[in-house]
């Protein structure tokens, strides 16, 4: 199995790639992935020195970094991103992330240039996965429906906020500590996706660098929507973030409570459970929380 696929992430931590000292900083981050970012956190007149130092940098570390790997590239579009794939793909990364994502048609050309590059430099020998920011747009809002069948590469959707608001001509997304409704749909819309399509959903970066309680607070209300992880700007945040999408004591209890209360009753699809009946989508909540649990335990 990918790695990718078999480690539970909570926290990704966006790292522009053309800091040497922020590279280097986020080998002691604690994020459970690390995104090393070539498009946004880059100017244009420095992203081809930010490939170079990235790929340095990786030559380096890349077998000493215990985080997931990812790499944000330029965006289909730019007239960049099979550069910056044939500079990263040497040093294996687990997922590439790519921007500005409409649709599933994007992924399957994406896949299309990870299948021939990876033959060329790794001889076949090794499958990155995808991870689609899908909501950068309205039209990639609109394109939501379309990652149902998706090709197994994609590993995630994640939802993105500060792209959109300009699409919008949005100045803040915010209503006081609310989304304004708009990305409040886009964000719901992606994370209905994401479930359809069998794959995680990964809630967006606050570029709030305020104290730890609000990103945590943010991390809890992504956990309890249905979110897999949540992204990061900065380091501070991880921790906050690892903390609230850590299953509870209470959880976990209740989990494997679920699964005895079935392995009681055999091939039945209910069960009891103290005075409450439960049925099969518990069990496989149950499932799921223990999964999230084993990194933990």
């Amino acid at each position: 199995m990918h790695k990718f696929m078999s480690q539970h992430l909570r926290s990704l931590l966006f790292v522009p790639a053309d800091s040497e000292r922020k590279l280097t900083a986020s080998l002691k981050a604690g994020a459970d992935g690390l995104v090393f970012d070539l498009e946004d956190a880059v100017p244009e007149h420095g992203k081809d020195e930010a490939r170079l130092k990235l790929a340095g940098f990786l030559a380096e570390h890349r077998l000493s970094i215990d985080a997931q790997v990812l790499v944000r590239v330029n965006g289909l579009a730019s007239g960049r991103i099979l550069h910056d794939l044939a500079a990263v793909l040497p040093y294996q990364p687990d997922a590439i992330v790519l921007p500005k994502c409409r649709g599933i048609e994007d992924v399957h050309r994406l896949c299309d240039f990870l299948a021939a590059l990876e033959h060329v430099l790794l001889d076949g020998a090794w499958e990155t996965g995808i991870v689609a920011m899908a909501t950068e747009s309205s039209e990639g809002v609109f394109g939501l429906s379309s990652y149902r069948n998706a090709p197994m590469r994609l590993r995630a959707l994640m939802w993105g906020v500060e792209d959109l608001a300009a699409d919008l001509g949005i100045r803040s997304p915010h209503q006081g500590r609310e989304l304004a409704s708009p990305f409040s749909v886009a964000r719901t819309m992606c994370l209905l996706a994401a479930a359809q399509a069998g794959i995680d959903a990964i809630d967006a970066v606050s570029t709030n660098l305020s104290h730890n309680f609000e990103i945590g607070h943010e991390a809890a209300l992504a956990r309890r929507d249905g979110f897999a992880a949540k992204a990061a700007a900065h380091p501070s945040h991880i921790a906050a973030i690892n903390e609230a999408f850590m299953p509870h004591a209470e959880e976990i209890q209740w989990a494997r409570q679920v699964i005895e209360a079935f392995s009681r009753v055999g091939a039945s699809g209910v069960a009891r459970l103290g005075n409450a009946m439960i049925d099969r989508p518990h069990l496989r909540l149950a499932h799921r929380i223990l999964c999230r649990a084993e990194g933990a335990d």
